[in-house]
């Protein structure tokens, strides 16, 4: 399935381990900055960060094939499935430098609508939920 979203990661030296490796804990960081940039693109200034946002639940990495500070590394990014209260982010490490783009690595993360004042979980807002739907067209099947 398409993912049509894209955040081009800056990798930095600090990022790297003793074999020259990025190291797999920056993963979960590039995992949050691809998904402000959905969100960002998606959700636009709809969200008052500050009364209603989110909360991440769950994360998952599989790491496939070692990324390097030389490689042009991508995280692309889309809604997997939307329920009430929660949607499901899948990620896809793509090394552009490289032929055929590989895939370094996938993930996910269950992110949980939350109001923050309040301190509980919320019905995802409408108007969220419809800009992803809109933006993620395979999504309308299974609301």
């Amino acid at each position: 399935m398409e993912y049509k979203h894209a955040a081009k990661i800056q990798l930095r030296f600090v990022d790297t381990d003793m074999l020259g490796h990025i190291n797999n804990a920056y993963f979960l960081t590039y995992m949050e900055v691809a998904r402000m940039s959905y969100l960002t693109e998606v959700l636009g200034d709809s969200v008052d960060w500050k009364r209603e946002g989110i909360i991440l639940a769950k994360a998952e990495v599989e790491y496939k094939i070692p990324v390097f500070i030389e490689d042009d590394l991508y995280v692309e990014i889309r809604v997997e499935q939307i329920s009430s209260k929660s949607f499901l982010i899948t990620y896809r490490f793509v090394k552009r430098n490289l032929p055929h783009h590989p895939v370094a690595a996938t993930g996910s993360t269950l992110m949980v609508c939350y109001d923050y004042a309040e301190n509980k979980s919320i019905v995802m807002p409408q108007a969220w939920r419809e800009r992803i739907v809109h933006y993620e067209p395979h999504l309308s099947a299974s609301i």
